[in-house]
């Protein structure tokens, strides 16, 4: 189970599709199925136990963005539940969409244009999927112990973290402050902890010119084996792929 600091997109394309757990829901991808996650809300995908491959088609989306073109409030979640139900033509969209990426080596102006407009044709059908009362309102984590240890972790993103350290310093005991945190996030501190640092790893894999294993040191990786490992887990790619493709988009 991982979070991410951006909203989440996951269409099925082909071959196996499993189930994935979002929050407290359970999604089963398919052609008339995809996922939506928001910010920060902890997911899981687990695939078929023969290890048959599956071929998606997945987003990650700032959400301020996406709010900004929604004319949604600040504080608004995209995904007011994590399934999305796709119409056939949206689904072949997507099928469409990724021929056109694969077939291109840069990302150009209609590439953008056409991934823009898909986004937000998805976020329709996810409007449409579940009613607008339905939608939940974020936590706005009105404890000040959890705002004041969610300032620590970001002061100190690029150090080793003991979150005995973390509790003592907001006052709390560790299973008091592993409770409460998780009560006001929904997330554990680890899971919050390791979403913080995957913020940080993507900034530097896009901005700095620094080798991968300086980027690893810089964020508290003995090695860079396991940076590349828990970068993957929780993107899906090695970082040396993923800023391949940030620096030919830019």
């Amino acid at each position: 189970t991982h979070a991410h600091v951006e909203a989440h997109l996951i269409i099925w394309l082909e071959g196996t599709a499993g189930e994935m757990t979002i929050g407290r829901e359970t999604v089963r991808l398919g052609p008339g199925t995809a996922a939506g996650i928001n910010s920060f809300q902890p997911h899981s995908h687990v695939l078929s136990q023969n290890g048959t491959p599956g071929l998606f088609l997945a987003f990650y989306i700032d959400p301020d963005w996406a709010r900004r073109r929604r004319d949604l409030p600040s504080s608004a979640p995209l995904f007011s539940q994590a399934a999305i139900t796709l119409e056939p033509w949206l689904h072949q969209a997507a099928a469409n969409l990724l021929d056109h990426l694969s077939d291109n080596e840069s990302v150009d102006d209609i590439a953008n244009y056409e991934i823009e407009r898909f986004i937000d044709s998805v976020l329709d059908a996810a409007d449409a999927s579940a009613p607008q009362e339905a939608r939940v309102r974020i936590n706005t984590m009105q404890d000040f112990r959890v705002r004041k240890a969610i300032q620590l972790m970001r002061a100190n993103v690029c150090e080793r973290i003991c979150f005995d350290d973390v509790a003592r310093s907001v006052g709390l005991s560790r299973p008091h402050f592993f409770a409460l945190f998780k009560e006001q996030t929904n997330l554990t501190p680890n899971v919050y902890w390791n979403t913080l640092r995957m913020e940080e790893a993507v900034r530097q894999l896009q901005w700095s010119q620094e080798p991968l294993i300086s980027v690893a040191c810089n964020l508290g990786f003995t090695t860079q084996g396991n940076f590349s490992r828990f970068f993957r887990d929780h993107v899906g790619v090695p970082p040396t792929l993923y800023r391949e493709a940030a620096r030919a988009i830019a």
